[in-house]
């Protein structure tokens, strides 16, 4: 009885053996794999290759590997290079941070940038921005400083890092807030200065200083921003910069950029004239295509979701996007916003342009940077729809409507930057940039009526120029 008990048990545990390796031959494929395929397994033909124990993976899982520390003590150790940069914007390979002080350490202190074309303090009570302490930014010479208190190794933090140093004080908010401050200031900023220095892979880590209630827009824009076109991007908020700090642990960031409002304020050539942080930008040299990694990001969302094609309906019809407001209250008069849409609508009969009449705040994200990567030419009153020019092929067209005889370069610095043709609309005539500053030097400013709800703008007189300007736009396809 117990050997036929026991033959049972065998023959039990021979088809549970046969099954399995049975329902893994067949779920592997094997018999009709690829060499590749084959290769993918384990030496024992049983488990799938994902179940190893000691598989390789990207440094993005939270591995750590030969290159996460660095030993301090060596007598070599990464020397600190400032890449280049304008004030408020600088770029840095091997910068350290310990303590919350950032550390340049290298043997030629003469190539860092005095500190306040760097970083500013902590805001004073009464609302100024002096430059960095010895609390925030020091530069230490191999050599002559003494370096054993960094610990003996440095913890490597790899990729692309952008710090943003805009924070609030007792009796300010920092400018974050609003999506445009970081759009089209802080976050552009850092990446122009990346990629005329040459790198288009888009940031690790993003690091701010300041708190999240004092960063995230009320339309969640910038949140929208960070979590969906740059997906992978690591979103850092002040508790991490203050568990650094608590760590006692030295840092070290391959590449770095730092982003500071008050210091291209305070050191910069041209921000003073039009109160505009990036206005040095201009000074930096960048490739065409120096948008692209974001937009081709921004693109496959879009495609992806499939409710808003990016390409035009005719090849030789150029898009006209006209950012409507009248749902805001810096809006166009009535009669004249009436008058517009009839005049455009008309061009799109006539089959001159491809006319879209969009009232962002009640469209889907998706749909509004779709629309934006799309169009040819933008129209709108002043405001923070024109922030999407960034995502327009270069080369396109903006046409801003402004109070007459008023002026803000917020969206002007932008479509420079994107090399796009830029049209300040007072009315029923472009304002040139030869008009743009007043005798003294400073920027024609916003006047009384810039804000209001009664702009006006002659709807037949802008419809002629922007037949004018679809026709130069023709051929300029999305690729």
């Amino acid at each position: 009885m117990a050997t036929k008990r026991g033959n049972r048990y065998v023959l039990g545990a021979v088809l549970v053996i046969s099954t399995f390796a049975f329902w893994h031959i067949s779920s592997s494929g094997a018999g009709t794999s690829t060499p590749k395929q084959s290769s993918q397994r384990s030496s024992f033909g049983l488990w799938p290759s994902g179940m190893k124990s000691h598989s390789s993976q990207s440094s993005s899982t939270g591995n750590v590997d030969a290159n996460t520390f660095i030993n301090l003590d060596s007598k070599v150790i990464p020397e600190t290079e400032y890449v280049q940069g304008v004030a408020g914007f600088s770029y840095f390979k091997n910068l350290y941070l310990q303590n919350g002080t950032f550390l340049a350490i290298t043997s030629n202190p003469s190539s860092i940038p005095e500190v306040a074309r760097i970083m500013s303090a902590h805001p004073t009570d009464d609302n100024k921005y002096p430059p960095a302490g010895q609390d925030r930014w020091k530069v230490l010479t191999i050599g002559q400083d003494d370096l054993s208190g960094l610990g003996g190794v440095a913890v490597r933090k790899d990729g692309v890092s952008m710090f943003f140093n805009d924070e609030k004080g007792l009796k300010s908010v920092s400018f974050l807030k609003h999506y445009f401050h970081f759009i089209g200031e802080v976050f552009l900023g850092a990446w122009r200065v990346l990629t005329t220095a040459g790198e288009m892979e888009l940031p690790t880590r993003l690091m701010y200083r300041t708190t999240p209630d004092d960063w995230r827009d009320r339309a969640a824009l910038t949140s929208w921003f960070q979590q969906s076109v740059m997906p992978n991007t690591a979103v850092e908020e002040s508790p991490i910069w203050e568990d650094r700090m608590k760590s006692g642990m030295t840092f070290l960031f391959d590449k770095i950029t730092i982003s500071d409002r008050w210091a291209a304020h305070q050191k910069g050539i041209d921000p003073w004239r039009f109160n505009k942080m990036t206005a040095d930008l201009l000074f930096l040299e960048s490739p065409l295509d120096w948008m692209n990694p974001l937009r081709l990001s921004m693109k496959k969302l879009v495609q992806i979701k499939g409710t808003c094609s990016v390409y035009r309906k005719k090849s030789d019809v150029p898009i006209v996007l006209y950012i409507n407001r009248q749902l805001t209250n810096r809006r166009l008069l009535k009669e004249d916003a009436e008058s517009l849409e009839l005049e455009l609508n008309n061009l799109q009969n006539q089959g001159i342009i491809e006319f879209v009449n969009a009232q962002m705040e009640t469209l889907s994200r998706v749909d509004q940077f779709c629309l934006a990567l799309k169009a040819d030419i933008i129209i709108g009153v002043h405001g923070n729809g024109l922030s999407h020019a960034l995502w327009m092929k270069p080369g396109s067209a903006v046409l801003e409507i402004m109070f007459p005889g008023g002026f803000a370069r917020d969206y002007a610095t932008v479509a420079e930057l994107m090399r796009h043709d830029y049209y300040a609309i007072h009315n029923d005539t472009v304002f040139t940039p030869d008009k743009w500053l007043k005798p003294d030097g400073w920027g024609v400013p916003a006047i009384h009526g810039f804000h209001s709800d009664y702009i006006p703008v002659n709807g037949k007189w802008l419809a002629g120029l922007i037949k004018q300007i679809a026709q130069d736009k023709k051929s300029m396809v999305e690729p």
